[in-house]
C-alpha cells in the first residue's frame, strides 16, 4: 500500500503515523473535476487551463474552480465542505 509520511517544516517530529493514499481515479472521462486555486499569482489561469486540456482530451463532467483563502494555510472548513459535494478528482496547485 502507497503511503505518505508527513514532515514538520517547523522541525517538530509529527510522529510515526502513516497515512494511506486515496484510490486513484482510472478515467477521467464524465468526472466532476475540482480545480483548488491556492490564492497564489497564476494559480487560477494555470489550473483553467489544465482543466481545459483535460476536457478536451477525455471529456471531463462538472468542472468547479475553488480558491483558498491563504497559499500558506489550509483551506477553511466551508471550501473543504464544497470539495467534497462537488468533487470526484481535485486538482490543485502553486502559481508564482
Amino acid at each position: 500500500m502507497n503511503t505518505v509520511r508527513l514532515v514538520d517544516p517547523t522541525g517538530a517530529h509529527p510522529g510515526d503515523q502513516r497515512f494511506p493514499l486515496a484510490p486513484r481515479t482510472r478515467d477521467l472521462r464524465g468526472k466532476r473535476v475540482v480545480l483548488l486555486d491556492n490564492s497564489k499569482a497564476n494559480s487560477e489561469p494555470i489550473l483553467r487551463a489544465i482543466a481545459r486540456i483535460l476536457d478536451a482530451e477525455v471529456g471531463l463532467g462538472e468542472v468547479v474552480h475553488l480558491r483558498k483563502h491563504s497559499a500558506s494555510l489550509p483551506p477553511r472548513p466551508e471550501v473543504l465542505a464544497e470539495v467534497r459535494r462537488h468533487a470526484d478528482v481535485v486538482i490543485t496547485g502553486v502559481g508564482d
